[in-house]
């Protein structure tokens, strides 16, 4: 019986809800000994397709996993709180720096989180660069971000 993308995608996010998965090749590897037969090109679309999110570990690295609504202002504060992160800022303008692989997830939590200081964000995988509304003042959003429980 041939599988399909959605099932695929399906037998994913029940292998990163059992798993901490922490690289792509962990997931081919896995989905293969299920015996989906799939390469890490098509593993690296499903995890961009599902918008997958790296989210920080307790006992210290990332693992994949599918993020809710509630999760992201969670996230945003552990991510902001690891020992890899730094924020600099000036003008209206915040440069977050986290460890590579989490960029993705700290640009989507802050994105989701609805911030109204917020202009826009702009990310790649090792940190983003938050644009302020012009009023509002760095310094003290920086206050509201380190505040976030981590």
């Amino acid at each position: 019986m041939a599988r399909n993308k959605q099932q695929r995608q399906q037998a994913i996010k029940q292998l990163i809800s059992t798993h901490k998965i922490q690289k792509q090749e962990e997931l081919v590897d896995l989905l293969n000994e299920q015996g989906w037969e799939v390469t890490q090109a098509t593993v690296s679309r499903d995890i961009a397709s599902m918008q997958l999110v790296k989210v920080p570990l307790e006992t210290g690295g990332f693992a994949y996993a599918m993020m809710n609504g509630t999760d992201y202002l969670a996230q945003l504060g552990q991510i902001l709180h690891e020992e890899t992160s730094s924020i600099d800022f000036q003008a209206n303008m915040i440069m977050v720096r986290v460890a590579p692989g989490t960029g993705p997830a700290l640009k989507n939590a802050l994105e989701t989180c609805e911030f109204t200081e917020i202009f826009g964000v702009i990310g790649d995988d090792t940190g983003a660069l938050i644009v302020l509304k012009t009023a509002v003042n760095a310094a003290n959003f920086v206050k509201k971000l380190q505040s976030l429980p981590g």
